[in-house]
């Protein structure tokens, strides 16, 4: 999943500013690891993140929101992030931005959800983390799944 940090204002310098701190700041702790990379989209300085890791392996069931409902069946380990682990990486990159005053827009587009999934809108970090739970009819099953809020306004 690609994450974007479009910094919309302070141009490059902040962007680089900001793009050595969350370096620094990830390695120190100790939990991911990620690629950054400077850019720039539709004009504007970007930081993009990809390949966002666990520095540990650990039992993994999914990249589901909320508590894991498989109990009783050994887990595979894996780097992959779950649920928990995204939403502390959300919040180094919003302290991240917060240090240096950023306004920037950061989203992430993962699989799971169609569209942008917001952490930050302008000076705004997001602040709250939650779904919904929707009941779903196969033709010979029914089961929950649960929905991501994408970043509601009540959110940040």
């Amino acid at each position: 999943m690609a994450y974007t940090i479009q910094i919309n204002h302070g141009g490059v310098e902040k962007r680089d500013k900001v793009l050595l701190y969350l370096r620094e700041r990830v390695i120190k702790e100790g939990t991911f690891r990620a690629t950054f990379t400077a850019t720039e989209q539709r004009g504007l300085p970007c930081i993009v993140v990809k390949t966002v890791r666990l520095v540990k392996a650990k039992p993994y069931c999914g990249n589901h929101p909320g508590e894991c409902e498989v109990t009783g069946r050994k887990k595979p380990n894996s780097t992959y992030l779950e649920w928990n682990d995204w939403i502390k990486f959300h919040n180094i990159i919003n302290r991240s931005l917060n240090r240096f005053r950023v306004d920037a827009d950061v989203w992430s587009n993962p699989q799971d959800v169609s569209g942008k999934m917001w952490i930050r809108k302008g000076i705004k970090p997001r602040v709250k983390w939650d779904w919904e739970e929707k009941l779903t009819y196969g033709s010979m099953f029914r089961r929950v799944i649960r929905i991501w809020n994408q970043g509601t306004p009540d959110q940040f």
